[in-house]
């Protein structure tokens, strides 16, 4: 009875942390939704399609190192757009530029197409996003932030959760894995991106603009006052970079693995995209919740081990497809951790910004992300071509433990610091940083 009661406190405590949010965050609830379901419909048939139109795994890596690209030289140009401009038309581009490129995808006669399509996509993921983040690091205090991003998460997660299985029956009713079987799904990706356009068009309002200097000949001093706030801004950096990286070099290529070295069939690749889902359903609230008590860095420590596993699932489990899928699907499962771990870095981000700068540092953010995630995808492909399948996700595996967690340790925790204080430090009498 007691477990009852705490769950029933719980879930009282969600509704009202977000009973009493803004009505932009709440808008934001709602495009988060939908944009889950239309990425979810093709994520894991992308890599398939793009081979089935002719690509071998090294052009496959070069299409999302092409993304990768795109995105984050898009990065930047978005948050100073943000900060100087509108956010509200910057918001509104990137979604128009996502409907552009489902519109590619679907009509696409060779993967050489598949470049132009997966450019404007990247485009307006890296911009929606980036306005996304803005306005979520600007409406959420830090005691609820990493909370109402597991709100968030944990919203989109309950009504993407049968997407992809909507997804494989969909494939399966037009052919099964094949090109007929999956350009239906561009097409459903299309219009549910055109209706995130006319929700942003009629409920977004633009309060977000004006808060930096509106000359433009200042744009570069404004970045680099961002910098001069001190040695935890560029840690922070290279730890949301690192934490990327090995995703970014092994995502493309898991439904190929899957399906071609494993044997999954497209109800499989449902499933794994399913569980990945589950997870942060079910952990993203309560962990966020963990992470707004006692620390962001503590949860990321503790997530990190899930992840490797998850990699070493996909690896080991058998190759034959019915006694593949249990282990398959045990490595959606401990993969959806990623996502929360995700967030809790999104969190630490805003938390050492004032909002004046926030979309700058944002866009900063996102372009290194998006710099170190250019050659990983090529990589990923040439370490499949010349060293075996596998080896691309052992290789995310060493990435993240011999790189990410060994600075990880060295960034102070946010959760109790003002803006600019976690990451200048304490200051002594003179306002020198205490180290």
């Amino acid at each position: 009875m007691s477990s009852r009661l705490q769950i029933q406190g719980f879930a009282k405590r969600t509704i009202s942390l977000a009973q009493h949010q803004t009505s932009a965050f709440k808008l934001m609830l709602w495009r988060r939704t939908l944009h889950g379901v239309a990425t979810g419909l093709s994520a894991q048939y992308n890599s398939i399609y793009a081979t089935l139109l002719g690509a071998d795994p090294v052009q496959l890596g070069s299409l999302q190192s092409v993304g990768n690209l795109i995105g984050a030289l898009a990065a930047v140009p978005a948050g100073w757009l943000i900060d100087y401009y509108s956010l509200r038309r910057v918001f509104l581009l990137g979604t128009t530029l996502l409907v552009a490129s489902q519109l590619l995808y679907l009509a696409a006669p060779g993967w050489v197409w598949l470049y132009a399509a997966i450019i404007l996509f990247y485009l307006g993921m890296r911009t929606t996003c980036t306005s996304c983040t803005v306005v979520c690091a600007a409406e959420l205090p830090n005691e609820e932030r990493a909370t109402g991003r597991g709100l968030c998460r944990t919203l989109s997660s309950t009504v993407a959760i049968v997407t992809p299985l909507l997804a494989a029956w969909g494939v399966y009713a037009f052919g099964g894995i094949s090109v007929s079987g999956i350009r239906p799904l561009y097409a459903a990706q299309m219009l549910i991106f055109a209706g995130i356009f006319v929700l942003l068009l009629v409920r977004l309002r633009d309060s977000y603009s004006g808060g930096a200097s509106a000359d433009r000949s200042l744009a570069l001093s404004g970045l680099a006052d961002v910098f001069r706030r001190g040695p935890d801004v560029v840690r922070l950096m290279l730890v949301v970079g690192l934490m990327e990286l090995p995703w970014t070099l092994a995502a493309p290529f898991v439904p190929l693995y899957a399906h071609e070295v494993k044997g999954a069939d497209e109800f499989t690749l449902s499933g794994i995209a399913m569980a990945m889902t589950v997870m942060p359903l079910l952990v993203s609230i309560p962990l966020g919740r963990l992470a707004d008590r006692h620390g962001r860095k503590k949860l990321l420590f503790a997530l990190a081990p899930l992840a490797y596993l998850a990699n070493l699932c996909l690896v080991l489990a058998p190759a034959a497809s019915t006694r593949a899928s249990p282990v398959l699907l045990l490595y959606g499962v401990l993969a959806g951790f990623n996502s929360v771990s995700m967030a809790l870095a999104a969190a630490m981000t805003a938390e050492i910004m004032p909002r004046d700068q926030m979309g700058r540092w944002i866009g900063i953010v996102s372009l290194f992300r998006g710099v170190l995630a250019i050659p990983a995808p090529l990589l990923g492909g040439l370490i499949w071509e010349h060293l075996g399948p596998q080896y691309v996700f052992l290789a995310a595996v060493a990435i993240d433990l011999c790189l990410r967690l060994p600075l990880l340790a060295s960034v102070r925790e946010t959760l109790h610091l003002e803006p600019g204080q976690s990451a200048r430090g304490p200051t002594g009498p003179r306002g020198e940083a205490v180290m």
